[in-house]
């Protein structure tokens, strides 16, 4: 069985020395990522997350505080909070594929 190039000598090596600063990197990332912000702007309802998904903040428009249209004001805020999540897990996604780039598939 041929084995590829770089296998075993520097190759295996510099392969390990990635995996060892991409371990490191990967332990300081929760605390990275809480000092990171995502905004989300719909409109009336603005909200900022942070890079772990948790709501920071949140400002409603005051002409939205109609008691007719509390159901509207729900759902927008269902909205806000759904898109602060899922661009606070964008930005994790990001991250992580920063740390793990040149290594094996499978290895983290």
């Amino acid at each position: 069985m041929k084995l590829p190039k770089q296998f075993g000598g520097q190759g295996m090596a510099g392969m390990m020395q990635k995996a060892q600063e991409a371990m490191k990197r990967a332990q300081s990332l929760e605390a990275e990522l809480a000092h990171e912000q995502v905004e989300v702007d719909k409109g009336p309802i603005k909200a900022v997350f942070s890079g772990t998904g948790d709501m920071v903040s949140i400002k409603i428009d005051p002409s939205l505080l109609n008691a007719d249209e509390v159901d509207l004001l729900e759902d927008m805020i269902v909205s806000t909070v759904r898109d602060g999540f899922k661009k606070a897990t964008e930005l994790r996604e990001s991250k992580v594929a920063e740390i793990t780039q040149g290594l094996p598939p499978g290895l983290f």
